[in-house]
């Protein structure tokens, strides 16, 4: 009974260029709009099997990509341009299968990464801080935060990206730069819960020295006349800080991060040992991933762990990013 699945495609765009190539500016709108998806709906165990193979799934992406050239200097001796290429790129999930409110993608029991109809894809699912409904963290009688239901956990999709590149040519010397802005977006650090429940990140120690109390949390009171919680400022200490990493450790949403990064990718210089008619010698260094400002601290957060579905949206002792030094010599004949 299976469907291939169908996609269609709209896009326009425009590329400009003024004042004889001082400023380009080229801009696209796309939309995709795919039905039939196939995919593991899942099923009740009374039919004897735990999911079935099938078409459900409809999501539509809408994408803005601008790209703004310049080139302000153009000598003999010196030469500058420079580029920012802003793409924003939004995936949503419009329609599952019969019953099926979301699907999962990729993860452990809890957290996992899953797509939901009406969320941006993909979104991270998982068990939540208890709150009360002013949103804030009820603790237990020891201190320690409560866990809460299962729920979405974090959203993946950064609100844009922004890339800049630039080259400079002084007399015979090239440089060039690239970095990269990433805004928004939220990720499933495990790596960070981990190190701390082990007590081998300075957060943990500094919290093994004496007693805390939690911050921004409430503690139960009673109730009012109509039995509901009543709540207030908590001043209970946490005694055992090896306790609250490991109710941590069994509340997902505390290992939610924002995502957002500044990173500079490249940096080289190169320059023209050799030019004849017949043959070109250039050298050249370079240096990549020199630099990166997050509020991830200690991690990189574009690490990853899995297959396309959790990219950037889980990660668990996954490698760490590393920077790459070289030196290189192109030769044209």
């Amino acid at each position: 009974n299976l469907k291939p699945q169908n996609t269609k495609s709209y896009e326009i765009g425009a590329d400009l260029t003024f004042f004889n190539g001082l400023f380009t500016l080229n801009y696209t709108y796309s939309r995709q709009n795919v039905k039939d998806q196939i995919f593991e709906v899942p099923l009740s165990g009374s039919t004897g099997y735990d999911s079935m193979i099938m078409n459900g799934g409809k999501i539509h992406t809408n994408s803005h990509e601008l790209t703004l050239g310049v080139s302000p200097v153009n000598n003999r001796n010196f030469k500058l341009d420079f580029a920012f290429n802003f793409s924003k790129i939004d995936n949503y999930v419009d329609e599952l299968a019969p019953g099926v409110e979301s699907i999962y993608l990729g993860g452990f029991v809890t957290p996992q990464v899953r797509a939901g109809i009406g969320e941006k894809f993909p979104v991270v699912y998982g068990s939540t801080y208890k709150r009360n409904k002013a949103g804030q963290i009820v603790v237990d009688a020891n201190g320690l935060p409560q866990v809460g239901e299962d729920d979405v956990i974090g959203r993946v999709s950064p609100d844009f990206r922004l890339g800049f590149n630039t080259n400079i040519e002084l007399y015979k010397f090239r440089i060039a730069a690239v970095f990269d802005w990433k805004q928004g977006g939220q990720m499933y650090c495990g790596t960070a819960g981990e190190m701390n429940f082990y007590g081998v990140t300075k957060e943990s120690g500094e919290k093994r020295k004496s007693n805390f109390v939690v911050p921004n949390t409430v503690k139960e009171t009673g109730t009012d006349a109509q039995g509901n919680p009543t709540y207030a400022a908590n001043d209970i200490e946490v005694t055992n800080a090896q306790a609250y990493y490991t109710r941590l450790r069994s509340i997902n949403e505390s290992y939610i991060y924002d995502s957002s990064f500044i990173k500079l990718r490249e940096l080289s210089v190169s320059y023209p040992v050799y030019a004849s008619k017949w043959l070109n010698v250039d050298v050249n260094v370079f240096a990549r991933n020199l630099i990166v400002w997050s509020e991830l601290k200690g991690f990189d957060p574009e690490a990853s762990q899995g297959n396309d579905n959790m990219g950037g949206a889980f990660e668990r002792f996954s490698l760490p990013g590393t920077a790459s030094y070289g030196f290189g010599v192109n030769v044209k004949f």
